[in-house]
């Protein structure tokens, strides 16, 4: 039996090494050496340059370190670190050769590090707005200005409402690449490049002094005053020199120019569009109340696209219920749309219009399939969000394979869209499938309408900026609370009866 057993146990082993002969060939041993250099990625021209080569893998007995400098043959150095002064700007190539004596078995392993020397180096913080051929566009032509574009921008496409948290986990991640950095630009969309900068330095030390006194350049298309009104919490806790906010034109003058100066002095010949706030222009009148709140929240980390779905939550309402009282739409209440919309907004049309059908759809036909069992309606309904769950765990994961990322509170979002599919369910009980899916169509049409009106980004500007706008909703709804005039769309529904009014 116990020849059997090791007979059976080899067999199994064996056959493990044919299936899978990929694993054996990439695992590596554990005592393989691996030779690391540890040191900066960049470096001013002039500047020392020290790598350390203490953290490698595998050394045995009798190591030796050979370091080289591009393709020259000769060593500079033989010891575990080396010390180095570029005085020109390059891409220097660091290369390190290591051998070494493991159990009397020699050893050598090679290993290369790329570094930039640069003169002057400008850092660009931008979201996925801005596309990759013209950022690399903007690199070609610093580097024949010969200024290093040192670039932060994620990969991967995420949704509005976690593009500030994934742009202020890359951020907090190459922190040091900000340092010596003459000016730092941001180019993303509206406020999500200063409170992307704003989240990262909360408890980061070294990030918050490398942007002390530092020129932010800010680009943007929208109203230059009314964007200046929203920096005033960015410059109270990053506490730069100044915030410089001016168009897209104004990006290879920065980046021909020496110094802020001579950048500015640039801009005011071409007359391109540029306002700055400084410490002189971020105070606030104490009785713009709203103001001070907004500017207290985004102080203490609350982001900016949160502010904006809460101020443009009343203004949605009011788009309601101008629709319902004037127009005459029929919607599933005023609660349902108004946080529709807010989902639209903060995922985007295309993709939250796309999870809602699927969650809609997947709701009607687990409930269709439930009908051949007598079920209470309450256990029934709680199949129906498990399905819904999956349903959606799914489309996360389709997103994923499309480079489409999704932050920690976008759950929430997709959650609270699902209240539609259980409105949908309701109606199509009491009235009919007809009557639910027009009650559904027009619900979604109606919150695309809000999403469409409140997500101009001038408006949207303009509440971050002076938030008593949202006060002026009120009048409105007061005002459409005294309509007693019939609704559009019932001049078209009556339209035989005003014919046989006329006639009479």
């Amino acid at each position: 039996m116990t020849l059997l057993r090791t007979t059976s146990l080899t067999g199994i082993l064996l056959a493990l090494c044919v299936a899978f002969p990929a694993i054996a060939q990439q695992a590596p041993a554990a005592d393989t050496l691996v030779p690391i250099i540890s040191g900066p990625d960049e470096i001013v021209v002039g500047r020392t340059l020290v790598l350390d080569a203490s953290s490698s893998k595998g050394l045995g007995e009798d190591t030796t370190y050979r370091w080289f400098v591009g393709g020259v043959s000769q060593p500079i150095s033989r010891t575990v670190e080396v010390v180095y002064t570029p005085e020109r700007t390059d891409t220097l190539t660091m290369r390190l050769h290591i051998r070494t004596t493991v159990e009397g078995e020699v050893r050598e392993a090679e290993v290369e590090k790329v570094i930039i020397v640069y003169q002057r180096k400008i850092v660009l913080i931008a979201d996925t707005t801005v596309p990759t051929d013209k950022v690399e566009l903007h690199r070609q032509t610093a580097a024949e200005e010969g200024t290093y574009l040192r670039v932060i921008r994620p990969t991967d496409t995420a949704v509005r409402i976690s593009a500030e948290e994934t742009l202020a986990t890359l951020i907090g991640e190459e922190d040091t690449t900000l340092q010596g950095a003459q000016a730092i630009i941001i180019w993303t969309d509206g406020m999500i490049g200063l409170q992307a900068l704003m989240r990262a330095s909360e408890g980061n030390t070294q990030l918050k002094q490398s942007l002390e006194g530092q020129t932010l350049v800010v680009i943007t298309d929208r109203g230059l005053q009314t964007f200046a009104r929203t920096t005033h919490a960015p410059f109270t806790v990053l506490s730069p020199d100044r915030i410089l906010i001016t168009r897209k034109e104004a990006v290879n003058p920065l980046l021909s120019s020496q110094s802020p100066e001579e950048f500015l002095t640039t801009i005011e010949q071409r007359d391109i569009d540029l306002l700055i706030v400084d410490a002189s222009s971020i105070a606030i009148r104490p009785w713009n109340l709203l103001s001070t709140l907004v500017t207290s929240m985004l102080t203490h980390g609350v982001s900016s696209q949160i502010v904006i779905l809460l101020l443009t939550l009343p203004l949605i309402a009011m788009i309601l219920a101008f629709l319902k009282q004037v127009i005459g739409i029929t919607t599933f209440g005023l609660y349902t749309p108004s946080i529709i919309t807010l989902s639209f907004l903060a995922l985007g049309w295309k993709i939250g219009l796309t999870f809602l059908l699927f969650i809609i759809f997947t709701g009607y036909i687990t409930r269709m399939l439930l009908k051949r069992w007598r079920m209470l309606y309450i256990p029934r309904v709680a199949i129906v969000i498990t399905v819904v769950s999956i349903t959606l765990l799914l489309l996360l994961g389709l997103a994923a394979a499309f480079s489409i990322t999704f932050g920690r509170d976008t759950i929430f979002v997709l959650l609270i869209m699902s209240t539609l599919a259980e409105s949908f369910l309701t109606i199509k009980t009491e009235e009919g499938l007809w009557s639910a899916v027009l009650g559904t169509g027009e619900t979604i049409v109606a919150s695309l309408v809000c999403a469409w009106i409140v997500s101009w980004s001038t408006l949207q500007s303009i509440l971050l900026a002076y938030p008593e706008v949202i006060l002026f909703t009120i009048v409105a709804d007061a005002a459409l609370g005294q309509w007693t005039g019939l609704r559009l769309v019932e001049y078209f529904r009556f339209r035989e009866v005003f014919k046989h009014l006329q006639e009479e």
